[in-house]
């Protein structure tokens, strides 16, 4: 069957530059330092002035990237807000230094504030702890273990200090000069994600919770391994299979696109077919024996951290929709079936 899904006719926006997608949205993207190796950008003009929509890190890379931009967007208008949909570095990371630039506030919503704040909070020796004991518990070797242990706070590497925020609530909207965008938040990829929809002119800057091409990081924290965060990712997919595919998705990577519900059907199957890979091996497993048959790939430190947070929230909800027993000997969680 043909796939309802359809790119945007537009190519993603050169270094630099500024695409115009509605007399109120502009959309421009930056380079990132990783395998996922850009992110998208945007920004709404509002009757006082542009609100940036995510920041991207807290780099040098970043930081020349900022100007041009700023330049173009400044020649129409000021700077007036800074929108930050969730607390993950690439969207969250130069938020401090960009608040400087511009003058301009910074509005995130509160779990996403709390989370960023718990995290940057850590010192290395806390943070080395936390991460140690959960790689113990996923079932690494002592070298890696203590690797971990001694990496420190790399929240802190990608992300300068925050500033002084204004919390939106569920429901708040944003009145542009062509529209008006509500704001909702949901839980799976990050714990308090924010996107915004125009619902008059079928619009969705869903960020990173309906990727066109990959399947959005669905991790659990480190500091709570046991949580069952695919439970809540599924639960926002399965409301999303009803978007309208005629509906523009402006993502967070990637480009834009037609056709979120198709998007979400496809990614329920996805998460669905790795639950079932994890119950054919048909044995005892550990979060690490985990990461392997569903990353049969070399991963290095900052793709693993990854890779093992969603490789347990897999294991998670299987103990969750009772496939599978989570029993803990010698400090590793084991998961069996029942």
């Amino acid at each position: 069957m043909k796939s309802l899904m359809r790119p945007f006719e537009l190519a993603p926006p050169a270094a630099g530059n500024i695409h115009d997608l509605f007399d109120d949205l502009v959309w421009f993207r930056f380079s990132l330092p990783f395998r996922l190796d850009h992110i998208n950008l945007y920004a709404l003009l509002t009757d006082h002035g542009w609100l940036l929509i995510d920041c991207g890190i807290n780099a040098e890379s970043n930081a020349v990237q900022w100007p041009p931009v700023l330049e173009t967007l400044r020649a129409r208008a000021p700077i007036s807000g800074i929108i930050i949909s969730h607390h993950h570095a690439d969207h969250i990371g130069y938020a401090g230094q960009l608040a400087q630039i511009t003058g301009a506030p910074v509005m995130i919503g509160q779990t996403e504030h709390d989370q960023a704040m718990q995290i940057f909070a850590l010192s290395d020796a806390e943070s080395g702890e936390i991460a140690g004991n959960a790689y113990l518990n996923f079932g690494f070797d002592d070298e890696t273990v203590a690797r971990k242990r001694a990496g420190g706070n790399f929240f802190r590497t990608l992300v300068g200090e925050l500033p002084e925020v204004q919390i939106i609530e569920p429901g708040h909207v944003f009145t542009t000069v062509s529209g008006k965008w509500e704001v909702r938040f949901d839980a799976g990829h990050s714990p308090g994600h924010m996107s915004l929809t125009d619902a008059a002119r079928g619009l969705f800057i869903g960020i990173d919770f309906l990727l066109p091409r990959i399947s959005p990081n669905v991790s659990v924290s480190l500091q709570n391994p046991d949580a069952d965060v695919l439970a809540d990712y599924l639960a926002y997919l399965h409301e999303m299979v009803s978007l309208d595919n005629d509906w523009l998705v402006l993502p967070g990577h990637d480009w834009p696109y037609f056709g979120g519900g198709t998007r979400a059907s496809e990614l329920i199957n996805h998460h669905n077919a790795r639950l079932q890979t994890l119950l054919d091996a048909n044995q005892t497993l550990t979060t690490k024996q985990a990461i392997d048959i569903l990353f049969p790939f070399r991963l290095n430190d900052h793709e693993m951290h990854f890779a093992s947070g969603e490789a347990r929230a897999h294991l998670n909800h299987l103990v969750t929709i009772g496939k599978l027993v989570r029993e803990t000997k010698d400090n590793v969680a084991l998961f069996r079936h029942p």
